[in-house]
């Protein structure tokens, strides 16, 4: 989350400041549009969610909603917040996990189901590409 000297802070770090709570909303492939519709440095009267037609569901621990679409999210309560340059990091204890039961192989979270985004930075995204395997090799085994 970002807040920028001279500009109005991010609706997203306010409303941490002000609530104490938040939710990480997983950030992948199919939601990449909708995530960008959100990026708008919208005035704080214009709902992010509203605008890009975001649906919302009630979370299980804190007051803030989740994006329904999202297929894992992170209901947190705010710790310790720190100021980088012109950004803000927001640390916080997670209260709740989810993540959907269509991206579970296994009993764990698939990479290949649910699809990660990073921010590069500008409008530069990454996608997951090609995933590699290697087994660990035990301590007792010798080593090469």
């Amino acid at each position: 989350m970002g807040g920028h000297e001279g500009h109005t802070r991010k609706d997203s770090l306010r409303n941490v400041e002000d609530t104490g709570e938040f939710v990480v909303n997983f950030s992948s492939e199919p939601l990449l549009r909708l995530i960008n519709a959100t990026a708008t440095d919208f005035p704080r009267s214009v709902s992010e969610f509203d605008f890009a037609g975001i649906d919302r569901e009630p979370s299980l621990r804190v007051r803030p909603p989740r994006v329904a679409a999202s297929p894992v999210v992170l209901e947190c309560r705010s710790h310790t917040t720190l100021r980088m340059g012109n950004s803000t990091l927001v640390f916080g204890r997670v209260l709740h996990a989810a993540v959907h039961e269509d991206h579970i192989v296994e009993g764990r979270p698939g990479s290949a189901r649910l699809l990660p985004l990073t921010k590069l930075g500008g409008d530069e995204w990454g996608t997951l590409g090609e995933v590699l395997h290697l087994s660990r090799i035990p301590y007792e085994e010798p080593r090469p």
